[in-house]
């Protein structure tokens, strides 16, 4: 008897074989390293020399126009110190999910462009929402929150184009994977954050972030969910709606934004998304 895709998805997150290019472990370091008291500057440099990619790319963005001071850095110690751990081991974190943004088959790779746009838009948007919320201090555990929020989606792409070739494997149409991320994203992105160590509330986003309701007062999950009903607005993700009303979600009361807002949030994420296409 054929094996039902869950089940399929289920042997491939228990087998030692799978590999997961999501992760990426000088990101997850880094990640770890901003969370504690004393970490020195040599050991992140190192860290961050172990990858020349994300080297390349954390010198590209200190030397940019929105970061640039007057002189230019040459060395990822002088990087470090202008844009700052957590900038840094965000920049890490976003540059290893736009290169795991990829497939070999044929169908599940044409997603792959609008899965990335729909994250990092999330990611700039919830960021966004948290400073004009006034939680400045939260915007870049905002930043994450919208970045990983859907990430069950990405890890379950990557397992069904490794099975894809597999004989009892059904066709993979768009039907089949749409009914199959919806079921099974919301759990994968959970248990891929938890193994990786991450906080829990960045898990805890990723598992609750499609609960019918608000069910209590948590910031976080209230700001990712605006922002996911924001890019559905704007026809960002595969779930769109350009009559939603932002101002009439319980989400944009909690956290106490008005419709002149909420009509500047819908203009950012329209400009966002050029940019997540230039990252990928």
């Amino acid at each position: 008897m054929s094996k039902s895709l869950k089940e399929m998805v289920e042997e491939q997150m228990q087998s030692d074989e799978l590999e997961l290019p999501v992760f990426n472990q000088v990101a997850l370091d880094l990640q770890r390293m901003k969370n504690e008291d004393d970490v020195q500057l040599d050991k992140i440099i190192v860290a961050i020399m172990s990858d020349p990619a994300l080297a390349a790319r954390i010198l590209k963005i200190a030397n940019s126009s929105f970061y640039g001071g007057l002189k230019e850095v040459s060395t990822i110690q002088q990087a470090v110190i202008r844009l700052g751990l957590q900038q840094v081991a965000n920049i890490a974190l976003m540059s290893a999910q736009a290169a795991a943004h990829d497939a070999q088959h044929k169908t599940l790779k044409e997603r792959m462009p609008g899965m990335w746009e729909h994250a990092y838009v999330s990611a700039v948007g919830a960021r966004w929402l948290a400073r004009e919320a006034g939680m400045r201090d939260r915007a870049e555990e905002a930043f994450l929150a919208g970045l990983l929020h859907d990430v069950g989606e990405l890890v379950l792409l990557k397992i069904l184009d490794a099975c894809a070739c597999g004989e009892d494997v059904p066709p993979l149409t768009d039907a089949l994977v749409n009914e199959a991320l919806e079921a099974l994203h919301s759990d994968l992105g959970h248990r891929l954050m938890t193994a990786w160590e991450l906080p829990g509330i960045y898990a805890d986003v990723a598992m609750h972030h499609h609960r019918p309701t608000l069910e209590k007062a948590d910031a976080l999950q209230a700001i990712v969910r605006l922002v996911d009903s924001g890019c559905a607005k704007v026809g960002i993700g595969r779930n769109t709606d350009d009559q939603l009303s932002l101002a009439s979600l319980p989400e944009a009361d909690f956290l106490d934004l008005n419709e002149i807002q909420l009509a500047e949030f819908e203009v950012v994420l329209e400009d966002v998304r050029a940019e997540a296409t230039a990252l990928l």
